[in-house]
């Protein structure tokens, strides 16, 4: 899980902010996180990013991309929400089911 922008905020929250989401599922979360502190990167170790282009979907596919670069994902999916923002993911692996 990348994170999920929310209309209503108008921001941004990275997954390993989130304490509604289950722990196993931040690892590569917080990898970003370090990358970001190690390399001075603000907009990968703020719990919230701010949208100040007024684009929470543009917002959402930079940072989320940002982490599929960071986590050799294969891609990425924004899964829609009630409020109007969005769920961003990674894929990490891909299996097939017949």
């Amino acid at each position: 899980m990348a994170g999920s922008t929310s209309a209503k905020a108008s921001n941004w929250l990275w997954a390993w902010s989130n304490s509604n989401l289950p722990g196993e599922l931040l690892s590569d979360a917080k990898l970003v996180r370090s990358f970001g502190e190690k390399n001075s990167i603000d907009e990968l170790t703020q719990a919230y990013v701010t949208d100040a282009d007024n684009d929470l979907e543009a917002l959402g596919w930079e940072l989320t991309g940002a982490m599929a670069r960071i986590c050799d994902a294969l891609g990425a999916y924004r899964s829609p929400r009630g409020e109007g923002g969005a769920l961003y993911l990674i894929f990490k692996s891909f299996s097939w089911a017949i």
